[in-house]
C-alpha cells in the first residue's frame, strides 16, 4: 500500500495531544509527517463518524497491516485503536454507542458485511 492519508487535528489541539496522536498512529503504520492540523501517514481513509458520546469525531483507516480508528475525545484527547481484522476494530473503544457507530460506518462503506435482521 503506497497511499497516504491524514488524521485531522482541531485548531485547539495541545502539543501533548499532537504528540499522542503521532506516537499512537506510529505504533501501527509509518508516519510521514505532521503539521499543526494533521498527522500524515501510510494508509487509506475508509470512513468517519461523529460526534457521538464525548468523541468530537472518529476517522477510520485501512493500513497495510490492518485497520485503525483514530478519534478526538473531548475529555481525554486523541484515542487510537488498531485491529488486524475490521470486525475487531470497534472493540478498541469502551462505549457501546461509539462501537455501534464504528461498526455501522464500516458496514456503510462495505468494509464489513451487512448485518441482517431476523424477521
Amino acid at each position: 500500500m503506497s497511499e497516504t492519508t491524514e488524521f485531522p487535528l482541531p485548531y485547539d489541539a495541545s502539543d501533548d495531544e499532537r504528540a499522542t496522536a503521532r506516537r499512537e498512529i506510529a505504533k501501527h503504520t509509518e508516519v510521514l509527517g505532521d503539521a499543526d492540523r494533521a498527522i500524515r501517514f501510510v494508509g487509506r481513509s475508509i470512513g468517519q463518524t461523529g460526534p457521538v458520546w464525548h468523541f468530537q469525531y472518529t476517522r477510520l483507516y485501512r493500513l497495510p497491516n490492518g485497520y485503525l480508528a483514530a478519534a478526538r475525545d473531548l475529555h481525554e484527547g486523541v484515542k487510537v485503536a488498531f485491529a488486524a481484522d475490521a470486525a475487531d476494530l470497534a472493540a478498541g473503544f469502551e462505549n457501546p454507542l461509539v462501537r455501534e457507530f464504528i461498526e455501522d460506518e464500516l458496514r456503510f462503506r462495505n468494509v464489513l458485511a451487512p448485518q441482517h435482521v431476523a424477521d
